[in-house]
Parts: C-alpha cells; sequence; structure tokens
C-alpha cells in the first residue's frame, strides 16, 4: 500500500520511492544583506519597503543587486554609462549604478549624464560634474523616482578579473581558460602540483605555458 506525499503543493500517492532530484534544491541567492556597512544598510531597508509596496521589477532588481557580494558588484567606468547613453531615447534618463563609479581618462568628454551610484571615485565625479551632470545616491532616486521610472539600470562585466580567465579546464579543445602555471616562488610547484590534472598526458591532458602572465 502506498501513502501520501505532498510535492510542489500537491498530495501525490507513492508506492516504491521518489527521486528528490531537483524537489529539495536549496536557494543560493542571498535574502538579505550580510555588509556592515550603516549607509548600505539603510538604503536596503529603504528598497526593501518599495520593493513590497510599489511591485516595480526595478525596485526588486536594485534590492537584489545590493545583497550581492562585492565580488559581484563590480565597478562601472563613466565611459561604459556614456555609451550606453548614446542613443537618443536615454538621453533624459538617470543611469542606476548599484556599484562603484570610475573615472576613465581615455574619456575625457563626456556628454551630461545623470548618475546614480553607491559610491564616485573622485575622478569619475570630477568629470560627470565637470560636464554638466550629476550625481545621485540612492536615497535621492527613491524620492525622485520610486518606482524607477526613467531610470536604466547597469552593471558591470563579472568575467573582467583576472581569477574568472582561469576558470574551466585550460588545454581542452574548445575552452579559453588560462592555465594556472604558478610562478618561480614554488607555491604551485612540487611533485603533486607537477603530477596534478592538465599538467601531464598521463593526468587526463597536458597544458603547454601560454604566452603572457601565466
Amino acid at each position: 500500500t502506498g501513502y501520501q506525499r505532498r510535492v510542489h503543493g500537491k498530495y501525490c500517492a507513492i508506492t516504491m520511492g521518489f527521486d528528490r532530484t531537483g524537489l529539495f534544491k536549496k536557494k543560493t541567492g542571498r535574502t538579505q544583506a550580510h555588509t556592515e556597512n550603516p549607509y548600505l544598510r539603510v538604503i536596503i531597508k529603504i528598497y526593501k519597503l518599495l520593493a513590497r509596496r510599489c511591485k516595480s521589477p526595478f525596485n526588486e532588481k536594485v534590492l537584489k543587486r545590493m545583497y550581492a557580494s562585492r565580488n559581484n558588484r563590480i565597478a562601472v567606468s563613466v565611459n561604459k554609462i556614456a555609451r550606453t547613453f548614446r542613443k537618443p531615447c536615454n538621453h533624459h534618463k538617470i543611469a542606476a549604478v548599484v556599484a562603484d563609479v570610475c573615472g576613465d581618462p581615455r574619456r575625457p568628454f563626456l556628454p551630461k549624464l545623470t548618475v546614480c551610484a553607491l559610491r564616485f571615485t573622485r575622478m569619475a565625479r570630477a568629470q560627470i560634474e565637470g560636464a554638466g551632470g550629476k550625481c545621485l545616491t540612492f536615497d535621492q532616486l527613491a524620492m525622485i523616482s520610486p518606482t524607477g521610472s526613467q531610470c536604466v539600470p547597469i552593471k558591470g562585466r563579472r568575467a573582467t578579473r583576472l581569477v574568472a580567465r582561469r576558470f574551466g579546464a585550460p588545454g581542452v579543445p574548445g575552452t579559453h581558460a588560462r592555465p594556472k602555471l604558478g610562478n618561480r616562488k614554488a607555491n604551485m610547484r612540487g611533485r603533486k602540483h607537477e603530477k596534478a590534472r592538465g599538467r601531464r598526458k598521463s593526468r587526463g591532458y597536458k597544458v603547454r605555458a601560454q604566452g603572457g602572465n601565466n
């Protein structure tokens, strides 16, 4: 005789057993802030309220990005913001960056921009305000546009980190991962490292040293 088991809100008759694959997966996304920064914690309280009351996808997106770790809040340069706002439809909108905004000496002349971010470097603030733009904080943005209308969320590319270039299996056909061959200080030398996967043909594959910073 079988018994009843609740699966996805419905009771199902189970006779022998069931496969738990996918039914009890752990959710890995953050649901609260891990930061001790008092300024960021106050802004999170504001956008928690806005995401709950306004039902705006923009507020939910901003809140989710505020929960992220610092490695996942990649800094954005003023050059990328200016390239995003080249379209005529974005000229009068506000750039919302849930990260740091950095200056870019390669772009001495900027258009007039209104940028909201968690932090501005000294050079970025000078470049934006020198072009007649504005630098806003997220509590000011919540007063100007509570629902996020006329706002364009922008985020940095996470694959630009140096460690991201080494993710994967280097030397395997079809991959662009760079090999981590260590340096002359013996932190990646020795018997175990020399016999590791990727260091000789008998251990999966052999990686040949590439030029550049390996």
